[in-house]
């Protein structure tokens, strides 16, 4: 008698570990898949997170570069002055002499008058050898405009051509930086 009584505790604690077990399976995996979906979208909004950051780190570089490259460009325009280099002034078209350009920036600046709306300048810079190195120009009954031009291989030997239509007065000025 006493072995079957010890035989049916040793079935009763299987069984109750058993039931225990399974009735823990049943009450908690709704809960852990949930918690397993929750820990997947952690990780999705981690990545997402991961990748922004590097895109981000991305583009504070390419900005600290350009800002660089600018530094270095005001640092070197810092020690250097403009010094006219030519000018031309008049009504009508005109080439210009012979001008020399020592740094690897020009100014070119014009002033006009129109007897009509439709009155235009065209400033044409060219190397001695001909080639065109910047055509500017404008319209209208008054004007003043400017642009800087910049080449690494521009000193040299240049000559202003200046071609108009129903101008009354024109005065084109050439600056050089060095």
């Amino acid at each position: 008698m006493e072995k079957k009584l010890i035989a049916l505790i040793f079935i009763a604690v299987l069984g109750g570990l058993g039931g225990g077990y399974g009735l823990g399976y049943v009450i908690y995996q709704p809960q852990i898949q949930n918690l397993q979906g929750d820990l997947g979208n952690l990780n999705d909004r981690l990545d997402t997170l991961n990748s922004t950051l590097t895109n981000t780190q991305s583009s504070v570089t390419s900005l600290q570069s350009q800002q660089d490259s600018m530094n270095s460009t005001i640092g070197i325009m810092e020690n250097r002055t403009w010094h006219e280099a030519s000018s031309l002034k008049g009504s009508s078209d005109v080439i210009g002499g012979n001008f020399q350009i020592k740094g690897k920036w020009m100014r070119i600046r014009w002033y006009m008058a129109g007897s009509t709306s439709s009155a235009w300048i065209q400033i044409i810079i060219r190397h001695s050898n001909g080639t065109i190195y910047a055509e500017r120009g404008s319209s209208g009954i008054y004007g003043s405009y400017a642009c800087d031009i910049a080449y690494s291989n521009l000193p040299g030997e240049y000559y202003i051509e200046v071609k108009t239509y129903s101008l009354t007065d024109y005065l084109v000025v050439v600056w050089d930086y060095y």
